[in-house]
């Protein structure tokens, strides 16, 4: 059984709101300079272990609690409440770039936050050409990082925090900094680190990509858990509460009916949720709805299309002949695919519930997935088709 490398026990943080402040030492002295405020608990009661190797995912709302409670794992924040213990050596990437200084250049900002990671300065020397290398800022490193566009920056504070080799990492929305080739080679990083059986907790928005990559996920709503455990059910739970808490307008004629609504999408590869795909492996499209009341003639299609909106390829349940009627109020849907013979580059998924005729729409959730696909093709377009060249 693997051993606790994180300890979460009843935490809880509480931080105080000011109603005012006093504008005059007359207004000061009537209050015996007593300010009034409220207090309130951005996480409470949180209890969770992280194994000795694993990552768990932190999901969750904005001001859900995510931050707070990866804060008070690395100590930049003192519970209210509770206990946090952590075994082996810790980087915490909450912010990239975090004790950078814009006056001085790459490299000396490089010593510098680095020994704020612990690192001496033999150990930066010994690592410094693979930080940069790494941060693709060969060019700049002797740059005062004032003169820095976001990007670099994000590159050069990952690049550090990559190289410190912890036994425990926290990671904060590093994924949603840089370019698309930038976070990917930011997940790759991520997951050679899992390989090499350092610990993660990971905090994002991106619900795919957390579930591609976590062993368990931690959805937090205002500051409580509400789900904890298997990646794909805790995800599932954590669109359940997006769902519920947002009102539904009243549709017009021409809107959907929301009689269906689309709980989750996701793209699966051995039965794993995956975020990136490989144009020759076997890839499962897998679509869960729930029905506020029985439809008949329920239909559910995809629309594969490129990032400006291209149609590649669509199809449905009539179409393949599955027949949905009588289903229940909740379908688990999977489309198989054998391979995904398109080139490299960025897609997208729509999902949509009709009925049998097309005349009525129960739902329709455009960009309900987004995926990246590698090829080795060196063709253009969009379809990887199979061409062999010969002199005849």
């Amino acid at each position: 059984m693997s051993s606790k490398a994180i300890s979460i026990h009843e935490v809880t943080k509480t931080f105080r709101v000011y109603k005012e402040q006093f504008r005059t030492i007359k207004e000061r002295a009537l209050h015996l300079g007593r300010i009034p405020f409220s207090e309130f608990d951005a996480i409470h009661n949180i209890s969770f272990d992280v194994s000795e190797g694993s990552m768990t995912g932190i999901l969750g709302h904005n001001g859900s609690g995510k931050s707070t409670l990866l804060k008070c794992v690395a100590g930049t924040l003192t519970p209210t409440a509770g206990e946090i213990s952590v075994r082996g050596r810790m980087a915490a990437l909450l912010e990239l770039g975090a004790g950078f200084h814009p006056e001085l250049t790459g490299r000396e900002n490089l010593y510098l936050a680095g020994s704020i990671l612990g690192l001496t300065k033999q150990e930066v020397a010994a690592r410094f050409n693979d930080i940069v290398e790494f941060a693709e800022l060969e060019d700049f490193v002797d740059t005062q990082m004032k003169h820095y566009s976001s990007g670099m920056f994000a590159r050069l504070g990952f690049a550090l925090a990559a190289n410190v080799e912890p036994e425990v990492l926290l990671i904060d929305e590093v994924l949603a900094v840089g370019d698309e080739a930038f976070q990917l080679k930011c997940l790759d990083q991520i997951r050679r680190f899992s390989e090499a059986g350092v610990t993660m907790l990971f905090v994002t928005h991106d619900v795919d990509l957390a579930a591609s990559i976590c062993d368990e996920l931690v959805v937090l709503d205002h500051g409580r858990i509400i789900s904890h455990g298997n990646p794909r059910e805790a995800a599932i739970d954590y669109r359940k509460n997006l769902h519920a808490q947002q009102d539904i307008a009243e549709p017009d004629s021409s809107s959907p009916t929301e009689e269906v609504n689309i709980v989750s999408v996701a793209l699966e590869s051995k039965a794993r949720p995956i975020s990136t795909v490989q144009s020759q492996e076997p890839v499962s499209l897998n679509i869960i709805a729930t029905l506020k009341n029985p439809v008949d003639g329920l239909v559910i299609a995809y629309a594969i299309k490129t990032i400006s909106g291209d149609l590649i390829h669509s199809s449905n349940t009539s179409l393949l002949g599955v027949n949905l009627g009588g289903i229940g109020s909740e379908i688990d849907l999977t489309f198989d695919f054998e391979n995904f013979p398109l080139l490299e580059g960025m897609y997208e998924i729509d999902v949509g519930a009709h009925s049998l005729d097309g005349s009525t729409l129960y739902t329709q959730v455009n960009g309900a997935k987004r995926f990246t696909l590698t090829n080795p093709s060196k063709g253009a377009g969009v379809a990887d088709l199979s061409v062999k060249a010969k002199l005849r």
